[in-house]
Parts: C-alpha cells; structure tokens; sequence
C-alpha cells in the first residue's frame, strides 16, 4: 500500500525551511490526501528564540486556517503542535508529544542538538556514562502524556539520533532496554499512538527510522499502536522513508496504522 497522509511536518514558523503554502503545494503535488503541519512549541526556554511564541502561533493557526478553506477539495489540512516535554502546553487542534532536552544540574541539554554539545554534556553532567544519560531521558519521556497531554508520541527514542551504528551506547543493552521500556509501557497504556518517525533518515543522521525494531517489536506485543510520519522540515521530504517505515512495522507484526480523520480522533488503516 501507498501512505498518502503525514502529520508531522515542520515550516518556516519553527525551524523548517518551507513555507505552510510550499508545504501544502508539495504534499498536493505528490498526491497527498492529508497533511499536518505541527510546528514547535515555544522552545526559548533550552533554546533561545526557537519555537513559536503565543504570539507567532496565533498568526500560524491563522494562516492555516485559511490555507484549509483555499485549499479544501483538494487536500485535508490538520493544525498541530510539537510540545516539548519540560516547555509550556500550547493548544492547536492536535498535539504531538516529544522529549528534546534534559535538566541536569540547573543545565538544560538538547539532545536533539549538534553531535558536539550533547557529547560535551554527556561528558560533563553524566561523567560520560551515556546509559545514565538514557536513564534520565526515558524517565522524563514516560512522563510526556502526564505534562502535555498529548495525542500520540514523537520520536520516541530520539536520544538515539547520533548513536548510528550503536557509536556510543550498546541499545541492545539491559541497561539502555530496561529504563526504554519501562517508558514504553507507562506511555502504551494510556493507549497513545506511538509514531515511526522517519525524520532523521531524511535529514542524514539514521539510516532506519524512530524507534529502533527491538523497541517497536516490544510495543506491538504490548499491543500498542503506531502512526507514520516524517517529521519533515523540507518540502522535498514530505512521506520520504514511508516504504521503509511501513515494512517495519510489518515485519514487527503490525496489521494497521493510525491517521488523523477529520473532526478529530483516529481511523485505524489496514496494511497487511
């Protein structure tokens, strides 16, 4: 089957490099029925000016409003947000969940940032012990529902972004896979989706998506759910990875999928 919705995409309102009408156009262009825009949350508290403001997400869900009523007949537009896990609840019609950063010591880290600052904090605040840097990350992200309320989760294993080729902790293992899942679990029962997320694939960093296949294995055994996305930030990246996204999730027994339908909720869609 051919995924032809995605609901997790970025634009110039946060750190992508499209414009919402460039990113509507593309996602027309390639014959999408569906398109969420989810631009960040206001993030200046770990990193200054990033992120949207209260103030710029009024213009943003303004402009998207009227983007959905030019464009409706020829696409369904969604209006999200991407809330950070320790930043403010912003509201837009739907909310992804994601943890970007830590607190340790009174220091916010990124761990979404360059390779060099998160290895130099690694260094630093967790004396180099990056399984103690996973410990605290899984904690904080088991908590994301309880902070943002959210309505699926992002990336879930994004400290893994830079650790292609297990380059600096083993995620085989039991200290990296027992914090991991203790997170999964806490997160599967309130019966949010989890997405794949092909984002760092796109981007250069990864060569398989959000999260790894032994967490996602673990995830359909506890009977949890999944959407795909791209996380895109570019026009060209729109669905890019969703072949290989959507054959791992039936190699690790998924049979249906999650997308947004309209006027709010879920629609399970068969893939195999």
């Amino acid at each position: 089957m051919e995924i032809k919705a995605d609901f997790h995409t970025h634009t110039t309102f946060c750190d992508g490099k499209g414009t919402p009408r460039e990113m509507v156009e593309a996602a027309c262009r390639k014959g999408f029925t569906d398109l969420g825009i989810s631009g960040h949350s206001d993030y200046s508290f770990c990193e200054p000016g990033f992120g949207m403001s209260d103030q710029v997400l009024e213009r943003y869900k303004e402009e998207l409003y009227s983007l959905r009523e030019e464009y409706a007949g020829r696409i369904r537009l969604y209006i999200g947000i991407e809330l950070d896990c320790l930043g403010p609840v912003q509201k837009a019609e739907y909310a992804i969940g994601s943890t970007h950063c830590l607190k340790k010591d009174g220091e916010y880290v990124s761990v979404d940032g360059k390779d060099e600052k998160v290895l130099d904090a690694v260094e630093r605040l967790w004396k180099g012990d990056w399984y103690a840097f996973a410990q605290d990350y899984y904690e904080l992200e088991a908590t994301v529902y309880d902070r943002t309320g959210c309505d699926w989760v992002g990336h879930f294993d994004l400290i893994t972004k830079m650790n292609e080729g297990y380059r600096y902790f083993d995620e085989r293992e039991d200290r990296y896979l027992e914090p991991a899942l203790a997170a999964m679990k806490r997160l599967a029962r309130t019966g949010l989706p989890f997405e794949i997320n092909t984002g760092a694939i796109s981007r250069g960093y990864r060569t398989s998506p959000y999260p790894s296949e032994i967490l996602l294995r673990e995830l359909c055994g506890m009977g949890g759910q999944i959407m795909i996305n791209s996380d895109s930030h570019d026009v060209r990246t729109i669905g890019a990875g969703f072949d290989q996204a959507l054959a791992l999730a039936l190699r690790c027994g998924f049979r249906h999928i999650l997308v947004l339908k309209p006027g709010g909720g879920f629609e399970r869609v068969q893939i195999g």
